[in-house]
Parts: C-alpha cells; structure tokens; sequence
C-alpha cells in the first residue's frame, strides 16, 4: 500500500515541478505608462522586449520565443524575436522581426555563465559589436551603426525549489543607425527575458 503512495507522491512533485518550470517560459506583457505600446522595465524574466523603431514599435508576442543566444567560435549572439508594429491596432498590418547583437569576444559556454553580464554595457559603434535586422524574413541589406549602446543592467539566476532554471537577462538598448540608406533611432528598449538550456545555444 505504501509503495503506491510512494509513487503519487513523487508524480505530484515532479507535476508540481514541471508546471513551474512552463509558467516561466510565458510572456507578461505589463504595459509602461510613460511610452505607449511597450512593456515596462522590469527584472522579474517576464519574457518581454519592446522598443521605438521610429514612430513605429518593436516588440516581444506570444507567437515566437522572445529572446535566445547563440555562441558560435568567437562570438555572442543575443536575438531578440518579435514584431514590428502592434498588433492590436485595427488594421492588424504588422510584420515578422528579429533583430540579433552579435558580440564578439564574449563566448558562455553554458547559460549560467551569462551572469556575467551583470552591469554590462556594450558600444554597439565598437567594431567587436554588430546589429542585424530581418523584417519579414528578409535581411536588411546594409546597417551602418552611427552610435548606440546594449546595457544588460541585470542578469541574475533563477532557482525553483532549489535548482537552478535560468538566467534573467534585464537592461536597455538604443541606437541611431543608416538603415538601407535611410536614418534610423531605435529608443527607448528594453528588455527582460529568461535564458534556459532551451532558448541557450553553442555551437
């Protein structure tokens, strides 16, 4: 009789376990007061990224995981996943958009070593610094950076009963660039988004 006791007791944990464990891989999208259509800034891994792209936004949805890194070689790339433009407006015209910084020199071989970007700023004018852009699934052609700055204010771990489950990278970006020949300011981002062994690749 014991024995199946036994067995519920340890299927309710792992139940238990697992549950929190995909609550975190969710998106709470807390809106900011002060700049209309992004989220706030927080710290609390609510998987969540949003900044001006011009007039236009940019921003984290629940169709696309928000935000990975891969490694490969020499080189960090954090990819931030999501659309251009709100879909909530009435004409619901936004697109697909996926813009990558790719830092050289700065190769985690795990997800926890990512802590070390706590308090982090990169010059993204600096030649070990890149920005990528894709609209849509296609590449932008050409991106010139005139100045600009990645800040990973916070990256903190995240433990559940004890094991560790992920790092939360939090912090702010902002940019002007010559984007296919047309200037360009992405301001006021941020972001605040969970790194697992799902989301964490190295090549």
């Amino acid at each position: 009789m014991k024995k199946p006791l036994i067995i519920l007791s340890i299927l309710i944990v792992v139940f238990v376990g697992c549950s929190k464990e995909n609550e975190l891989k969710k998106s709470v999208f807390v809106y900011d007061n002060e700049a209309e259509g992004l989220p706030a800034y927080s710290e609390w891994g609510y998987n969540t990224f949003g900044a001006y792209y011009d007039k236009d936004i940019f921003i984290s949805n629940n169709h696309v995981v928000p935000a990975k890194i891969v490694v490969s070689k020499d080189t960090m790339s954090f990819i931030l996943d999501g659309q251009k433009g709100n879909s909530d407006d009435y004409s619901n015209s936004y697109k697909t958009m996926t813009m990558t910084f790719r830092l050289a020199g700065f190769t985690p071989q795990k997800y926890s070593n990512l802590t070390a970007l706590n308090d982090t700023i990169f010059d993204l004018k600096s030649i070990t610094c890149e920005v990528l852009i894709s609209i849509d699934d296609e590449k932008v052609d050409t991106i010139k950076i005139i100045n600009g700055t990645l800040t990973f204010k916070r990256a903190q771990n995240l433990q559940v009963d004890k094991k560790p489950i992920e790092v939360i990278l939090s912090g702010y970006f902002e940019f002007q660039a010559i984007i296919n020949n047309k200037y360009v300011t992405i301001s006021d981002g941020r972001f605040d988004v969970g790194i697992s062994p799902d989301n964490f690749y190295n090549n």
